[in-house]
């Protein structure tokens, strides 16, 4: 027997370190429910948990930014929703106004209020928002980039570019060879005189919209009869010196034509009829007396034939892009160009596109560069790039094409009913695609929602303890400890044994 090492007491206390180290671990675990809580207890298992968790964390904000993006597409859809209505009424008062027992004041009336429907129209565009952000101007509509060979920017020149969902973001060429221009009626100098006598009054026919022209008018009465006449016709009236200027934003109504300062005084002053659209036969002016032909200037017009527009794509090779389907449609100022499978491009082209440095060009090459840039980028994954962009398209009167719609014209119920159908249509279109993109939104909420629920099932197991399980590790270890401690004091008393040797 030793007294100097007591080497059963030794072992003892390294096994009771042991257990009470076990004991710990297994109180941990029991008090936070997981399997391991430090890197040392499992570091692979870790590892492993802190991506899952990353992953459930990134699936549950995905989940909150499908929310809120469901919300924001609800909130376009009850604008175009709005604006539907607003156009459904515009159509029914077009129709209205179609009818031929309207008077000219019921006619007046009628446009008043399509005045205001039209500017409610515009508030809507403007003022839909969600978060601050701007909805229906175009903000969250995918951008298109307009430059000539020279890469000066167009958008003066080229606007109201709409293009399809089924463009892809590319360059798209194209060669202007014709720009549009308003169709002129210029008349010469007319006839001496203070007043309309008996047998110059007759009738002035603008575009089918009759004017009368009763003895005893004064120069300034006519010209304002025949030019309310020829705000019906769609035609601008005019007096003017007959001289031109280059074509520029301030005389393109005029296509160029100087308008006299001092105004109409005298019948020996010159008219000017000038279409309000783009395009040949689009003005027509007779006379039912050649009197007052004579009066007007009127007896030997000249006409300056309208022009649509012109454009190729077949004469360019380099980045156009396009197919041998593509088809190229021109009219008026518009160009619309499709292609299979949905592909369409459509653009406004101003009347002075071709004038450069005070002259006139032979043709001007346009680029239009198509990007994704603009479009609203909903995350509703947990990883990069699982993005759903969103478009939603500028809608206005001028995009929707209804910003000249006057029932006050000749046909301009007709007309109106054609152009409210039309947009309509646009509007009808961009509501079925907010439509889509909220049922898509809710697929995706429910799938985030059922991927966070697995991976949260999967990392419980990775890291989650078994309460059960681990309470019989703690129950063996809690009675090892006591064991221990009770024969560590035992083997400590075994020295003091020696004691009775020596007595």
């Amino acid at each position: 027997m030793k007294i100097n090492q007591n080497l059963s007491a030794v072992i003892v206390n390294d096994q009771l370190k042991r257990n009470e180290t076990s004991l710990s671990a297994s109180v941990e675990r029991l008090s936070s429910g997981l399997k391991f809580i430090n890197a040392k207890d499992n570091p692979s298992g870790m590892a492993i948990s802190f991506k899952m968790q990353a992953q459930i964390n990134g699936l549950n904000r995905a989940s909150l930014n499908a929310t809120d993006g469901s919300s924001m597409v609800e909130t376009v859809d009850d604008a175009i929703g709005q604006m539907t209505e607003v156009l459904q009424r515009m159509r029914e008062l077009c129709v209205q106004a179609a009818n031929d027992t309207n008077t000219p004041e019921d006619l007046k009336a009628v446009q008043k209020e399509i005045v205001q429907l039209k500017e409610e129209v515009d508030r809507i565009s403007s003022d839909t928002e969600y978060n601050g952000q701007k909805l229906l101007d175009g903000t969250l509509d995918r951008r298109t980039y307009v430059t000539d060979q020279n890469q000066n920017s167009m958008f003066e020149k080229i606007n109201n570019v709409i293009i399809s969902d089924e463009v892809p973001a590319d360059f798209y060429n194209m060669n202007i060879t014709q720009a549009p221009a308003h169709e002129v009626v210029l008349g010469g100098a007319g006839a001496g005189g203070a007043t309309v006598t008996a047998a110059q009054a007759g009738v002035v026919t603008i575009n089918g919209v009759s004017v009368e022209i009763k003895e005893g008018m004064t120069p300034g009465q006519v010209y304002e009869a025949i030019r309310e006449g020829g705000e019906k016709g769609r035609v601008k009236v005019f007096p003017t010196t007959g001289n031109t200027t280059v074509l520029g934003p301030d005389n393109l109504d005029r296509q160029g034509y100087d308008e006299k300062t001092t105004g109409y005084t005298a019948f020996s002053d010159q008219l000017a009829f000038v279409s309000e659209d783009y395009g040949p036969d689009k003005v027509s002016v007779t006379c039912n007396n050649p009197d007052l032909e004579n009066l007007l200037g009127l007896s030997a017009p000249n006409t300056i034939p309208g022009k649509d527009v012109k454009v190729e794509i077949d004469s360019i090779t380099a980045n156009q892009n396009y197919t041998g389907q593509s088809v190229v449609k021109n009219e008026g100022d518009r160009v619309i160009i499709t292609d299979k499978s949905g592909f369409q491009i459509s653009c406004d082209i101003r009347g002075d596109i071709l004038i450069e440095n005070g002259g006139v060009i032979g043709n001007k090459e346009i680029t239009m560069e198509t990007t994704d840039i603009g479009t609203l980028q909903l995350q509703i994954g947990a990883n990069k790039d699982q993005e759903l962009p969103v478009r939603v398209p500028v809608l206005n009167t001028q995009t929707l094409y209804i910003d000249d719609l006057d029932v006050t014209e000749k046909n301009g119920g007709s007309r109106g009913i054609t152009m409210a159908d039309e947009a309509i249509s646009v509007v009808s279109a961009a509501r079925s695609k907010m439509g889509a993109y909220e049922n898509r939104l809710d697929y995706a909420i429910s799938s985030l929602d059922a991927s966070e629920e697995n991976m949260t099932n999967a990392i419980s197991r990775l890291g989650d303890v078994d309460m059960a399980e681990e309470m019989t590790v703690y129950t063996n270890k809690n009675v090892l400890t006591q064991a221990s401690i009770s024969v560590l004091a035992q083997a400590n008393d075994l020295p003091q044994q020696v004691l009775s040797l020596l007595q």
